[in-house]
């Protein structure tokens, strides 16, 4: 998993490529954890390149996003893939995060 971190506007962005796997999710928990322990709780994660995720993955999103809107923040979601997009709405996910089409759409929401 490849990914690129940016700051727009106060909000944290993340841009990942490539599949959130069992392993990979260890490494997104890190990225996550950190980003968070900095303080940084408005996020945004653009999953357009993101082709798999596994419930290890879907976990950790859970998890952070619980602990970002305890703090008044958010982590809104961009571009998942149309099989990535039916785990969440299968699990019912789609109920709990926001969702937008682009990274713009979503800083948008944030003001």
């Amino acid at each position: 998993m490849d990914y690129l971190e940016e700051e727009i506007n106060g909000v944290s962005v993340i841009t990942f490529k490539g599949r959130i796997d069992s392993q990979m999710a260890v490494e997104l928990e890190n990225l996550l954890q950190t980003i968070y322990d900095l303080g940084r709780y408005r996020l945004i994660l653009d999953m357009t390149d993101v082709r798999y995720m596994s419930s290890a993955g879907l976990r950790i999103l859970a998890d952070i996003l619980t602990k970002n809107r305890d703090n008044g923040g958010d982590l809104k979601l961009v571009a998942l893939n149309p099989k990535v997009l039916r785990v969440f709405e299968v699990i019912g996910f789609n109920n709990f995060f926001a969702m937008y089409d682009t990274v713009q759409s979503a800083l948008a929401d944030f003001r």
